[in-house]
């Protein structure tokens, strides 16, 4: 399976036999994500992508529709899932104004379906970018368009508290690995293990990077299940480690013997994108949910870029 079974339980838990699921952005790694969760589901689900196309998630795939109001109207979800957003990786193909259009509108587009009557579990994905103080809320440096427009969508979204009967739940991702994830070697934790196959790891930090890790199909499991008990945000957390000794433990726990090289020390900050608050571990204990490890994520990547070299 591309997702682990005990997330798969645990999104069968959450939901009830009559939901109806709507999951926007279901072609991104996040939203096939949630598909391979939900595959096998008896709940109904509604796919909404840019443009109609069946998506593979990897246990099978989806027909996929575009947006139409009077389409999700109809299908009159229950529990929703939205991971539609233009992503930073595409702020350069676009005008910064085309940009924040987009992303106005797809936020837009998810303050109207939380509001639709018999909704009662709303998961929005957001980003570690939104509150990071070297993205979205720092006032001495350039605003990332991004992690602003996630933040504006944060707010939006609590704003809906005490309009709404639904849970509103934040997912804020900050590191996540896993499968399914369309460009490896854009992701360090996948491109780090593409190398120590290839016999030779770079560090491309010549500074110290920390990360904390979660498998993606961890992170929506524990999200769709804590957001059918209660509103909030949900940080992803996992174990801390520095890029270099995360390059370490993959030779470690692949059994490679991949070089191991980094680039010349730098004076530059720390990059230290990690959430500090523990709402990822309140969720996992609440719920009685134990995520993979860091090294099972190792193999876990690593087994599904073997299949994908293959395929």
């Amino acid at each position: 399976m591309v997702v682990s079974e005990r997330a798969v339980r645990l999104v069968a838990r959450a939901l009830r036999p009559d939901d109806r699921v709507l999951v926007t952005g279901a072609g991104g790694w996040f939203g096939s994500t949630v598909a391979a969760l939900l595959h096998g589901n008896p709940a109904r689900a509604m796919y909404v992508t840019q443009r109609p196309r069946t998506v593979d998630h990897g246990n099978g795939s989806i027909d996929a529709v575009a947006w139409d109001w009077a389409a999700v109207c109809d299908f009159a979800p229950t529990v929703v899932v939205d991971c539609a957003f233009v992503l930073r990786d595409y702020v350069d193909d676009m005008t910064i104004e085309h940009f924040v259009h987009v992303n106005t509108v797809l936020t837009q587009r998810l303050l109207h379906v939380a509001q639709l009557p018999g909704v009662r579990t709303v998961v929005s994905v957001s980003s570690g970018a939104a509150v990071h103080p070297l993205d979205a809320s720092h006032h001495e440096v350039d605003v990332d368009p991004y992690g602003y427009l996630k933040r504006q969508a944060e707010l939006a979204l609590s704003g809906l508290d005490q309009r709404v009967d639904a849970n509103l739940l934040v997912a804020r991702p900050y590191s996540l690995s896993g499968t399914l994830v369309g460009r490896p070697r854009r992701y360090a934790f996948s491109d780090l293990i593409s190398q120590a196959r290839e016999g030779a790891i770079r560090v491309r930090a010549g500074h110290e990077v920390w990360r904390r890790y979660i498998g993606v199909d961890d992170f929506f499991a524990v999200c769709l299940a804590y957001g059918a008990l209660s509103s909030g945000t949900v940080s992803s957390a996992g174990e801390l480690v520095e890029f270099g000794t995360l390059a370490a433990r993959v030779n470690d726990v692949l059994g490679t013997r991949a070089e191991i090289t980094r680039a010349e020390q730098s004076r530059a900050a720390v990059d230290d994108y990690y959430t500090r608050d523990t709402t990822w571990d309140q969720a996992c204990a609440e719920l009685g949910y134990e995520p993979v490890s860091l090294d099972e994520q190792i193999r876990t990547v690593d087994a599904y870029l073997a299949v994908a070299a293959c395929a």
